[in-house]
C-alpha cells in the first residue's frame, strides 16, 4: 500500500469539513503539517486528490473514489478494534445506543437496571447524534444499535420488532382539541404547528394524514429537538403530531395533552436496528433481544 493510516484519516477529515484549518484541528496537527501530508499523499499516488475552490478544498474525481473507500473502511476498522476489545474483556462490553427521530431518553434508567439484572457485562452508552441519521450512524460504526420508529428496509440492517405505538396530536394541557375524540386535518389549518424534520418520512403524519387531505398547516416551524417542541407546546405556543411513547413522560406529568389523529388513528411500530454483519450473539444483538423482552413484559 502506498498510503498510511494517517493519510486515510486525512481524507476522511477533509471530506467532512473541506477546510484545511478545521481538518487540521480535527486531526490534532498544524495546518502546515496537514498541507505537507496532502502533498505527500499526492506524491505517493502520482496524482491530485484535491483542487482549490476559494478557501475550500474540492476533491478531484479520483479523490472522490478514494474517499468513498475511506469512509467505508475506517469505520469498519474502528468496529473491528471495538469488537476485539469487547471479546478480550468479557467483564465489560460497551454498546453505543441511539434513538432515531425523537430525542427521548426518559426510559433509559429503568432499562439500564433491567440490563444490569439480565446481562451485567453489557454497558450502554448513549449517542445523541444518531437521532437524525440512524442508518448512516450504524453503517459508519458511530453507533451499535438504534431504536427507530417506522420500518426502515435497508440492506445490511436488521429490524428487531419492539412494540406498537401511535402518532398523536400533542397540545398544551387541557387544550380545546384535547377534548375531542379525534382530530381532522382541518383542525390544524390555522394553528401554530411544530415539526422536528423538514424531510417527509414514509409512514409518518405528513404522508398518512396531512398530505392526503390537501389541508396544510399555514404556520409550520421546524424544531429539531423533541424536548424543545414539548417545552413550546406546554407553554401554549402551538401543537405537533408526535410519538405517544416519546412524549409519555410529559403526558404523565400533565404538562401536555394528546388526542387521536384521525378517526382510525395512526399506528407506529418501533424496532431495534442492528448491523446484519455482526455475529448472532454480539453485544448489540444481545441488547436488541433484551429490549424486546423488556417491552414485552411492560405490556
Amino acid at each position: 500500500m502506498k498510503l498510511d493510516i494517517r493519510h486515510w484519516q486525512m481524507l476522511k477529515a477533509l471530506s467532512e469539513v473541506g477546510h484545511v484549518a478545521q481538518a487540521a484541528e480535527i486531526l490534532g496537527i498544524s495546518q502546515s503539517a496537514l498541507s505537507h501530508r496532502i502533498a505527500e499523499a499526492e506524491r505517493r499516488l502520482g496524482g491530485k486528490l484535491f483542487e482549490k475552490e476559494g478557501r475550500r478544498l474540492k476533491l478531484t474525481p479520483a479523490g472522490k473514489l478514494l474517499t468513498q473507500v475511506t469512509l467505508q473502511t475506517l469505520p469498519a476498522l474502528a468496529r473491528a478494534e471495538a469488537d476485539f476489545e469487547q471479546t478480550a474483556d468479557r467483564e465489560s462490553q460497551v454498546v453505543r445506543l441511539g434513538v432515531a427521530s425523537y430525542s427521548s431518553y426518559y426510559w433509559i434508567p429503568e432499562f439500564i437496571k433491567y440490563v444490569n439484572q439480565k446481562a451485567s457485562h453489557l454497558k450502554l452508552r448513549l449517542v445523541a447524534s444518531a437521532t437524525q441519521n440512524p442508518v448512516s450512524s450504524l453503517q459508519h460504526g458511530s453507533v451499535d444499535i438504534v431504536i427507530a420508529p417506522g420500518y426502515l428496509a435497508t440492506p445490511g440492517i436488521i429490524n428487531t420488532p419492539l412494540f406498537m405505538d401511535e402518532l398523536v396530536l400533542v397540545t398544551p394541557y387541557n387544550h380545546s382539541l384535547s377534548h375531542q375524540a379525534f382530530i381532522n386535518p382541518q383542525d390544524l389549518s390555522e394553528i401554530q404547528y411544530y415539526t422536528y424534520s423538514q424531510t417527509v418520512l414514509p409512514g409518518f403524519e405528513y404522508e398518512r394524514f396531512i398530505r392526503p387531505s390537501g389541508v396544510i398547516p399555514k404556520q409550520v416551524e421546524v424544531v429539531e429537538m423533541t424536548d424543545a417542541i414539548i417545552e413550546l407546546i406546554s407553554a401554549g405556543l402551538g401543537v405537533s403530531i408526535l410519538s405517544k411513547w416519546a412524549v409519555s413522560a410529559a403526558l404523565q406529568s400533565h404538562r401536555i395533552s394528546s388526542t387521536q389523529v384521525g378517526q382510525q388513528g395512526l399506528d407506529l411500530a418501533w424496532s431495534a436496528l442492528t448491523r446484519e454483519s455482526e455475529i448472532n450473539n454480539s453485544p448489540s444483538k444481545q441488547i436488541a433481544k433484551l429490549l424486546a423482552a423488556w417491552y414485552k413484559q411492560l405490556n
